[in-house]
Formats: structure tokens, C-alpha cells, sequence
């Protein structure tokens, strides 16, 4: 029979995850990756009340956090839209319940970017990048029921309120 995973046990995977940030991108990368997947395939290994939303739009719930790492469980309600944005950090992020579009940008200005694809994420997907940009994106949960994402960052949430490093507007393409 399998073991259950304690709290403890997920403590201490998603402290490895921290040690990881020190090696390779792409060491991190693939630690970063197989912890979302592992998360992923046991939901419960989560407190249950950190995946529910605060209200309308986006709720961030803070899962485990240090000066190298940020693990956030995202709940996002029907109709939330981030703006286009890209990152000043790692970003890992895998879906573990609903459906998010995420549309992916290529920046013509400082402040403009055109859509260049779009896909529709499901349950069990993960994605992974560096901010070696640019990597333009916006997720929107186009959806009737709320979607719940759990997003590795690579920077201490007490220093940054955001992984984001700048917003783009829409340009016509």
C-alpha cells in the first residue's frame, strides 16, 4: 500500500525546490517542473483551504515562500484576466483544476505586443521559463467555474509584491 504524504513530507519537497534555485537553470527548471507535476497528481498533498478564492478576479494564497522561491496557489473566479505581462523571475506554473487560456505575445514597443498563439490549458499541464525574454503572456479563465494554478516563482515574496516585470497593451496584428 502507498504511503501517504504528511505535510511535513510536502515541507520538505518544497524546501528541496528551494535548494534547487541555487544549481543550473536548468536543474531548477526540471526540480521546479517535477514538483508541480508530483503536486498535480496528489491535489491533497495541499491544505484545501488554500485553493479557494477570496472573491471575484484572482486570489494569490501564499503555500510556501524563501529568499530563492514562491509557491502560490492561484484561484482564478470565471472571467479573470491577467494583463499581458512578463516576468523578472523563473516562472513555472502547472494547472490543477478548471481551464485557462493562455495566449502568448510578441512585443513590437516598450508598452505594445501583437498575439503570435494561443492555447487552452487543462488539468495536469505544466510550463517552465526563465526571464531570459522576452516571454510575453496573459492567462484568462474564459471558463463558467473557478480554475486553480499553482505557480513556482524565483524570488522572495517578502522583498517583491510581484513576479511580474512589466505590462504590455494589446496591439492590433
Amino acid at each position: 500500500m502507498p504511503q501517504t504524504a504528511t505535510p511535513n513530507d510536502v515541507e520538505a519537497m518544497l524546501a528541496n525546490l528551494a535548494r534547487s534555485a541555487g544549481r543550473s537553470p536548468e536543474a531548477y527548471l526540471a526540480s521546479a517542473r517535477s514538483t508541480l507535476v508530483r503536486i498535480l497528481a496528489q491535489p491533497d498533498l495541499l491544505d484545501p483551504s488554500r485553493l479557494v478564492g477570496q472573491g471575484p478576479g484572482l486570489s494569490r494564497n501564499l503555500l510556501f515562500g524563501t529568499e530563492a522561491i514562491s509557491v502560490w496557489a492561484m484561484v482564478w473566479a470565471p472571467g479573470t484576466v491577467t494583463p499581458v505581462h512578463d516576468h523578472h523571475c523563473s516562472c513555472c506554473f502547472g494547472l490543477l483544476r478548471g481551464s485557462l487560456r493562455e495566449t502568448w505575445y510578441r512585443p513590437i514597443s516598450e508598452t505594445h505586443a501583437v498575439a503570435t498563439m494561443d492555447a487552452v490549458r487543462e488539468p495536469g499541464f505544466v510550463a517552465c521559463m526563465m526571464p531570459t525574454g522576452p516571454n510575453l503572456h496573459r492567462i484568462a479563465n474564459d471558463g463558467p467555474e473557478a480554475a486553480v494554478s499553482i505557480h513556482v516563482y524565483g524570488y522572495d515574496h517578502r522583498a517583491q509584491d510581484s513576479s511580474i516585470h512589466r505590462t504590455y497593451a494589446v496591439a492590433a496584428g
